[in-house]
């Protein structure tokens, strides 16, 4: 073969690659273009897909705002008008009883200690200045001391003496004569579980109360700033509230002294006692969830405490501590469950 003609052969071979490479670069191309073209139209259906859902979520949204404004707008044209003043979740009672909602009109939650208790109808007469709030709670009344398996009294010598005069063998009290509100939680004054002597912090970790009630405030009268004395009733509660989360808290107001002494005492006279429970009774307010217990109208006649009922025109008697305890037994308040 000449040179020519291998020459010519050569030229025909690098062509004919030449075209192969070319068709080979255009299918592959043409693939390419294919593959985008779908993912385009799967990328825009899910595009229209989202669209459509989120516009149904958005119109199921509408309806349902445009449906809880026409029960909002509904229920707002139901309500009454407050008039008086005061909200209408807040019962300050001043012998008034006809709107107290009982157990017959509202669910209550569940607990051991509601088999002592009659909420369906219990007798509101009796009850004095309380405070609670009408939104969280209903009135009841003990039917059976079984009630104070589960309760706890903490106070001063006051509720020392109420202790040892009530009778009730299964009623745990924490108090001591001389003791303040700004020493009860640090003072050892309860017994653990292992019989020693700790706080009360301690001790309610131990032992869980449906019912705690507190009473302080007789000693408390000299302090120069009752301010003081509500920081420290606050801290208290706060305290019992962390540790006791389900127990209804009570705090009884300071009951009087005797006119006798009243008279006679820069410091243990009932102008200073109608300060301080004004000032408790607003702290309970404050928190909602805790009952002002007002114990205090059991036992004053003519706003003193009777001569007859104390030897000191302070502690009261064995008659008289009965009908504080009696008071507890005919006000407890228990938690609704809406």
């Amino acid at each position: 073969m000449s040179v020519n003609n291998k020459r010519l052969a050569r030229q025909r071979q690098l062509r004919n690659r030449t075209i192969m490479v070319v068709a080979a670069t255009a299918i592959v191309a043409l693939i390419i273009i294919i593959m985008a073209i779908s993912k385009g139209n799967i990328v825009k259906k899910k595009d229209s897909n989202a669209s459509s859902t989120e516009s149904s979520s958005k119109n199921e949204a509408d309806d349902k705002n445009s449906n809880n404004k026409d029960k909002t707008d509904k229920n707002n044209g139901n309500e009454d008008n407050n008039t008086d003043g005061e909200p209408d979740s807040v019962n300050n009672n001043d012998g008034d009883t006809s709107t107290d909602e009982t157990g017959e009109q509202a669910g209550v939650v569940t607990a051991e200690y509601l088999k002592y208790l009659n909420y369906e109808n219990p007798d509101l007469t009796k009850k004095g200045d309380d405070y609670y709030n009408t939104d969280m709670f209903i009135p009841a009344s003990v039917t059976d001391d079984g009630y104070f398996d589960t309760a706890l009294l903490i106070g001063d010598s006051r509720t020392e003496g109420l202790g040892l005069y009530c009778g009730l063998s299964n009623l745990d009290i924490i108090a001591a004569k001389g003791l303040t509100i700004d020493s009860v939680m640090d003072e050892p004054i309860a017994t653990s579980s292992t019989g020693e002597a700790c706080t009360i912090e301690v001790f309610l970790s131990e032992k869980k109360y449906d019912n705690i009630y507190i009473s302080f405030g007789l000693n408390e009268l000299g302090w120069y700033y009752y301010e003081v004395f509500i920081d420290e009733y606050r801290k208290m509660i706060d305290t019992i509230r962390t540790s006791q989360p389900n127990a209804t808290i009570y705090v009884e107001n300071i009951l009087p002294v005797s006119a006798a002494l009243s008279e006679q005492d820069e410091v243990y006279n009932n102008p200073n006692v109608d300060k301080l429970n004004q000032m408790t009774k607003e702290l309970c307010q404050s928190y909602k969830d805790v009952i002002y217990l007002d114990v205090a109208s059991s036992v004053k006649v003519d706003g003193v405490l009777p001569a007859d009922a104390s030897s000191d025109g302070r502690h009261c008697n064995v008659e008289y501590c009965n009908k504080w305890m009696d008071y507890i037994r005919n006000n407890v308040y228990i938690k609704k469950t809406n």
